[in-house]
């Protein structure tokens, strides 16, 4: 079809430019008669300027006249003549009131002005007052001034001359600068105005424009809707609409194959009474109603939704629903798009029912591994334990030669377990991971001190050093940090012979990224089997010839552990020439170690404090407690006669005295009878678990209810931790169990009891505070070289601000009251002022904790509490004084 017959069918092609140049004409018109109405105005305003100008100029013009006239009469005026008198008076009047009309006109105001003529004025208005004077005193008065006045008089002149000629110039300047801005307005105005037009012509464009796009919009919708009847009427969905009231508005063919009416059947029909499965009737009803209400829909708008429907044959179906809810004038319709799901929930079902079955095998697989932990370690506790208690006595050495094989195998048995364990944990996710600060350095530096003997025994040397500065502390679970370290540096042991093992830790600030470094001299490994070594039961060497034993389990449990902190491990290595190792994890700094080791910190490991007070009894040189000083009375509950056996075997030849029971009923019994020491329990036991009896023990008020209990099982998941704990166990240690790590636990955790008794008992009257120094320099100065300047500095700020909220809440009415919580927290405050050196405030301190620790709430604290607390604030003060003058420790 040519152009010119497709203009002929469309009219609208046909007078678009015409309209255009209509519109440019209408504005090119608006233009030219804005421009020839400025130009009229400007000529109107130049004539009225110019009338009021020559009414102005005038009034000056007039005032030189009227002062000739003034000036001739006064030179008429004789004393003898009255009537020259008067004539003089009439002109002075009038020239007096052409003056004020100057003076006192708006119109004047220009010439007013100090830069124009207002001295003249005054000199002109001095005059005129002068003279008033005297004409107001009739002839009597001006006659003998006739004489004065007319020299007076003369000097005004020259006056009257400038303010005429000065008053006519500024006129002219001002009323051509009034004709200018009137002018400039008037051209805005016609800018404005222009603007108008060009705004109201875009208007008139775009609603032409708009115009158009409707009609096109009109097209387009008009084919949508074709495209969208023909796309309902071919969708695989079951489409139907309804209206507010649930009648049927649309009803596709898919619905028509769905539910299995026809069209003209559904269309008008009510939604319950084709769909609807007769359970569900009353609470779709309830739910239109509710909607009409004003409430919120439950279905429409809210995605996809499972439920049932009903076909016409009755049968009822799954199905999935999504309902959207629209407005077509006044009326809401709703939108809803069906699919029959059957297949899909079947289908569903079965992957339920298989990781049901796979859940339920995972966790059978579970229940086994820990069944089996606990099999395999009760034997060897037997066996590990009778070994220990063998080698105790006398033994040739062939004899001791055998016991150390056997030892030795149990341990590496007991390594296989823990590790089987370890990966079953870390699988299943059941791993818990700390975060807490930690020295970097500690770490490895500890790891040196474990392993040199055995770096030693293969002629090897051991080393930890570090790349760069390191952090202070940085944040994250150094036991697991140690436990990877401690399998990378037992592979280098074991592959490296007269060599050297180095251990690296470097922290890069930019990433918050600390990495360790295992390097060795040793055999190194293929760049083939690099990778594949952290897999689960790999190991490389050649089955006949391996010098190491191992179950393969150490480098993946390693991978896991890095993925569960979120890090990394690897290695590069060349046959030959060794290995190195690495590991790298987010850590990031932290301002000082925790606060619970304020007063022995990680880092300090080598940090000589002084003790302010009597040792600890059972402490090994002040440090940890190691053995217990006297002998106690222990409750044994196991059920495993050779565990039982070995485990009162420990005891008896550590000096102690015991009581067996075989379960836990026996247990219960037994504790009720007499107290105990301490109670060592185990987890799995018939009749009643260890969990159980502990609870029933703590839940009495027989002998035992405060007694330690400690459970020792070879149950180690940390599900069986969390029982025993929250039952009321205060440590839980892992079978097998050595002589001396019995010895230790029993140590930690009656110690403090055995030192409380002890120090009650051998307390005396109070120390006077008195006769105690203030301040140890030497115990500070020792403290600031192991922490450094900048940690030290923290240090005693921390202690300085909580020293003033402790001494807040160390009150008689605190003591009163609550005297535990009061001794708990004098000792907690005691133990800072003694690493700290604040001698003086930790005797007061510990006074205060030993007469506060019998002490009943509601009763009076006592005398020797009573001298402490007066004694503290005016310490504190003293103390606080004089740490915050010590001079800040240098680099």
């Amino acid at each position: 079809m040519s152009d010119s017959s497709a203009l002929l069918q469309d009219p609208r092609q046909r007078l678009r430019p015409f309209l255009f140049a209509g519109l440019v004409v209408v504005f090119l018109g608006a233009v030219a008669a804005l421009y020839r109405y400025g130009a009229m105005v400007q000529s109107e305003i130049d004539n009225l300027a110019i009338a009021n100008s020559d009414s102005l100029q005038w009034t000056l013009a007039q005032l030189e006249v009227e002062y000739f006239h003034m000036d001739g009469a006064l030179l008429r005026a004789t004393a003898e003549n009255p009537a020259s008198l008067a004539e003089f008076s009439r002109s002075f009047d009038i020239f007096y009131s052409r003056v004020h009309t100057i003076m006192e006109g708006r119109g004047f105001a220009a010439i007013m002005t100090p830069e124009v003529a207002a001295a003249e004025i005054g000199h002109i208005d001095a005059f005129l007052q002068r003279t008033a004077t005297l004409v107001d005193g009739g002839p009597e008065a001006l006659g003998p001034a006739l004489p004065a006045l007319r020299d007076s008089a003369a000097t005004l002149e020259d006056d009257v001359r400038t303010v005429s000629l000065e008053g006519v110039r500024e006129f002219a300047k001002h009323a051509k600068e009034q004709r200018e801005r009137v002018f400039s307005s008037l051209m805005l105005l016609a800018s404005l105005t222009t603007a108008l037009l060009a705004a109201v012509t875009a208007g008139l464009v775009i609603t032409w424009s708009l115009w158009r796009f409707g009609m096109r919009q009109t097209g387009s919708l008009t084919a949508a809707k074709a495209r969208l009847e023909a796309v309902i009427g071919t969708s695989f969905d079951a489409v139907i609409v309804v209206d507010h009231e649930g009648k049927v508005l649309e009803f596709n063919g898919a619905a028509e194959k769905v539910f299995g009416y026809s069209r003209e059947e559904a269309i008008g029909q009510h939604l319950n009474d084709l769909i609807v499965p007769d359970h569900m009737k009353t609470a779709k009803v309830a739910g239109f109603k509710r909607y009409r209400g004003g409430g919120v829909p439950r279905i429409a708008g809210h995605g996809l939704i499972g439920l049932q429907a009903r076909r016409k044959d009755g049968s009822v179906f799954p199905a999935e629903i999504s309902v959207t809810a629209t407005r077509i004038g006044r009326k809401e319709i709703f939108v809803g798009y069906m699919r029959d799901i059957t297949d899909r929930v079947a289908a569903e079902k079965e992957l339920i029912d298989a990781r049901d079955a796979a859940m339920a095998g995972e966790q059978a697989q579970a229940e086994f591994v820990a069944v089996m932990s606990h099999e395999m370690r009760t034997p060897l506790n037997g066996v590990l334990g009778t070994l220990e208690l063998l080698r105790e006595t006398p033994l040739d050495a062939e004899q001791t030669a055998l016991v150390a094989s056997m030892q030795k195998a149990g341990e590496i048995l007991l390594s296989h377990v823990n590790n089987t364990l370890d990966v079953e944990r870390l699988d299943a996710g059941k791993l818990s991971l700390t975060r807490e600060p930690f020295a970097p350095m500690s770490v490895i530096e500890e790891i040196v001190q474990m392993q040199a003997g055995a770096a030693a025994a293969r002629g090897n040397r051991l080393i930890a050093r570090s790349a760069g500065r390191l952090p202070e502390a940085v944040e994250g679970d150094a036991m697991r940090i140690r436990q990877v370290l401690l399998n990378l540096v037992g592979n280098a042991i074991k592959f490296t012979r007269d060599g050297t093992i180095t251990l690296e830790a470097e922290y890069h600030r930019d990433q918050g990224q600390l990495e360790y470094r295992v390097i060795d001299t040793g055999i190194g490994i293929p760049a083939a089997e690099t990778e594949r070594i952290f897999d689960d039961f790999v190991t490389l060497d050649p089955e006949l010839s391996r010098e190491a034993t191992g179950s393969g389990l150490g480098l993946s449990i390693a991978r896991r552990l890095m993925r569960a902190m979120r890090g990394q491990i690897g290695v590069e290595s060349d046959p030959g020439q060794g290995s190195a190792f690495w590991i790298t994890l987010p850590a990031p700094v932290v301002l000082s170690l925790p606060e619970a080791k304020a007063t022995a910190p990680a880092a300090l490991a080598r940090a000589p404090v002084r003790a302010a007070t009597v040792p600890l009894p059972c402490s090994a040189e002040g440090g940890a407690p190691t053995r217990l000083p006297v002998a106690i009375d222990a409750l044994v509950v196991e059920d495993n006669d050779i565990n039982r056996v070995v485990l009162c075997e420990m005891l008896r030849r550590a000096g102690h005295s015991f009581d067996e029971a075989r379960d836990g009923v026996e247990a219960v019994e037994t504790a009720a009878m007499r107290p105990y020491d301490v109670i060592l329990i185990d987890l799995n036991m018939p009749r009643m678990n260890g969990v159980d009896a502990t609870e029933a023990i703590r839940a009495g008020s027989g002998p035992n209810c405060d007694t330690p209990i400690i459970a020792v099982t070879a149950n180690v998941l940390p599900e069986a931790r969390s029982r025993l704990e929250a039952a009321g166990v205060c440590r839980v240690i892992s079978k097998p169990i050595t002589r001396k790590l019995l010895d230790q636990v029993l140590a930690e955790e009656l110690c403090p009891r055995l030192h409380q008794r002890i120090a009650l008992s051998e307390a005396g009257p109070p120390t006077d505070p008195e006769t105690v120094p203030l301040l140890a320099a030497d115990i500070r100065e020792e403290l600031a070289q192991s922490l450094g300047p900048e940690m030290m500095t923290q240090m005693l700020q921390r202690f300085l601000d909580e020293g003033d909220t402790m001494i807040a809440a160390l009150t008689p009415a605190a003591a009163r009251e609550t005297p535990a919580e009061t001794a708990a927290l004098a000792h907690k405050f005691a133990g800072s002022a003694a690493l700290l050196g604040a001698e003086r405030l930790h005797r007061v301190l510990k006074d205060l904790d030993l007469s506060l620790r019998e002490a009943e709430p509601g009763t009076s604290p006592g005398g020797a509490a009573e001298a402490a607390l007066a004694a503290l604030a005016p310490i504190w003060a003293q103390t606080r004084a004089g740490l915050a003058a010590v001079p800040a420790p240098q680099p």
